[in-house]
């Protein structure tokens, strides 16, 4: 999966199947949520990490690698938004 910003270049992620459909599904979630700012809608992504940075553990923000940590903030992403 790639993601593009303007601010940060390109950023490659090497995720399986099953972390690109988890992946997938909490950006979808996180574009059609509607608050009082656009940014989320715009980029969903960034949104996500934000979030999770904020409400994550600590021992869920610390250590493995991009991809686990990427696939661990839009698992929690999709239980805490998800109705």
């Amino acid at each position: 999966m790639d993601m593009d910003d303007d601010f940060m270049g390109e950023i490659e992620f090497d995720l399986t199947a099953d972390q690109q459909a988890l992946v997938a599904r909490a950006i979808s979630v996180a574009a059609t949520k509607r608050d009082e700012e656009d940014f989320t809608a715009l980029n969903p992504l960034i949104a996500i990490m934000q979030w999770w940075q904020l409400y994550g553990t600590r021992s869920d923000t610390a250590g493995g690698t991009p991809e686990a940590r990427l696939t661990e903030a839009c698992r929690q992403y999709i239980a805490a938004h998800s109705a």
